[in-house]
């Protein structure tokens, strides 16, 4: 199987993005209510930078990555900076999801792989 790990660009990447998070956070982790649809659009989603594995066509798994406050967890931490060091730039991963079926494969590693060359692209480019 040749996963190709990429930034979601295309359309369909991100309708089946939001597929994948209906999947994992509607109905296998229920965080969300059922719609009819079948689609979660995050919150954020404008903002979000998603990494994408993909098999072919078929989005296998994905992590969501933005830099701009308030992150989600400032919402459910009141004291946040608390945990944060003093200075850095800060970013939050999210929306961790990877189908089933590829779920005994290299997709998480290849996902995190991908998401570290982004992040190290970014600290190159602020300085």
């Amino acid at each position: 199987m040749n996963i190709i790990c990429k930034i979601a660009t295309e359309l369909n990447e991100f309708k089946q993005i939001h597929q994948l998070n209906y999947q994992t956070f509607v109905e296998e982790i229920p965080q969300h209510k059922q719609n009819d649809d079948q689609h979660l659009i995050d919150k954020f989603h404008e903002e979000n930078t998603y990494v994408i594995a993909k098999a072919g066509e078929e989005v296998a798994g994905m992590i969501a990555i933005r830099a701009k406050r308030p992150f989600s967890l400032d919402y459910k931490l009141p004291n946040l900076e608390e945990y944060l060091p003093v200075k850095g730039e800060f970013c939050e991963i999210r929306l961790l999801s990877v189908k089933k079926e590829f779920r005994s494969t290299r997709v998480f590693y290849q996902l995190c792989e991908k998401l570290v060359e982004l992040c190290l692209e970014k600290i190159i480019r602020w300085r």
